[in-house]
């Protein structure tokens, strides 16, 4: 499933303790349920197998649960804007500097498409 990109890297590791026939039982859970388990998921299906707990019923209450959205980020690293703002110029500082001259540059926008 690694190879063929259905499982991150990561939660796989994870779900390689877990013993062959709970990896089986994963995989039909897979299948119906139509998702894959995220880390902290996975995570949990190894612990509980460690502990004895792991069952068609614990897994699919794991696999059941609704994952947290992946957070839309952006990272832009500041030696790539550095050249843009004074040397003494906090990571804070052009975080706010940023946000200011996105907020003036809608401000512009919706003045510009107002005068059409």
């Amino acid at each position: 499933m690694v190879d063929d990109k259905k499982i991150g890297m990561t939660p796989a590791v994870e779900l390689s303790f877990l013993k062959p026939e709970e990896q089986q039982m994963l995989v039909d859970t897979i299948a119906s349920e139509q998702a894959t388990p995220s880390l902290s998921q996975a995570k949990r299906m190894k612990e509980m197998s460690r502990k004895g707990e792991l069952n068609d019923d614990s897994m699919l209450a794991v696999m059941s649960e609704q994952k947290k959205p992946e957070e839309n980020k952006i990272v832009i690293p500041c030696d790539a804007i550095a050249k843009y703002f004074p040397k003494s110029t906090t990571p804070h500082q052009m975080e706010r500097m940023i946000y200011k001259l996105l907020e003036s540059w809608q401000k512009k926008k919706q003045r510009q498409h107002g005068a059409r």
